[in-house]
């Protein structure tokens, strides 16, 4: 008993220490499974990203309600951070399209739902334009049902985390 208390206690400092250091585990279909680490330099398009939805996006509320994301401390919402590529940031020309995305001369082939696996209709905030200054669109390449910007529109740019994989699986 005393040694399950003992390599418990250093299982949680040292996952406390990983965490501190920006160490981040992705368990979500979104992104490959795997570890990944924030880093301090500002993410470009394709990059990845861990960010927040904001409070004040009607998207925070709906996926609070719905249990999208689960619960976490780490955002404000208290819904845990979410892990997209940046597929576009300020200035850039996106055309959307019913299944794929344009963004400049780049094409992302993904088809927006508008129901979710319980049939509730999803929000589609994400229009044909250009880029305003300070947002950025965020979208998920790895797994075509991901909730991304098809869905809850643009973020700010100011609140995106760059991420690097350090240990990736599929």
């Amino acid at each position: 008993m005393r040694i399950a208390a003992i390599l418990l206690c250093c299982v949680a400092a040292f996952l406390t220490v990983a965490f501190s250091a920006g160490y981040r585990v992705n368990m979500t279909r979104s992104e490959p499974v795997g570890l990944y680490r924030l880093v301090p330099d500002a993410p470009t398009q394709g990059d990845l990203a861990a960010f927040c939805l904001s409070p004040e996006n009607a998207y925070t509320a709906i996926s609070s309600n719905r249990n999208y994301l689960g619960t976490s401390s780490l955002c404000s919402s208290g819904q845990k951070p979410l892990l997209k590529e940046v597929a576009g940031l300020a200035g850039d020309s996106v055309t959307v399209h019913s299944s794929l995305i344009q963004v400049n001369d780049t094409l992302f082939i993904l088809t927006s739902r508008t129901r979710d696996k319980q049939g509730r209709e999803l929000p589609r905030k994400l229009r044909s334009g250009v880029i305003s200054e300070g947002k950025a669109l965020l979208l998920s390449t790895h797994h075509k049902n991901s909730f991304d910007s098809r869905y809850f529109g643009l973020v700010k740019a100011s609140t995106l985390h760059k991420v690097i994989p350090i240990f990736t699986f599929n």
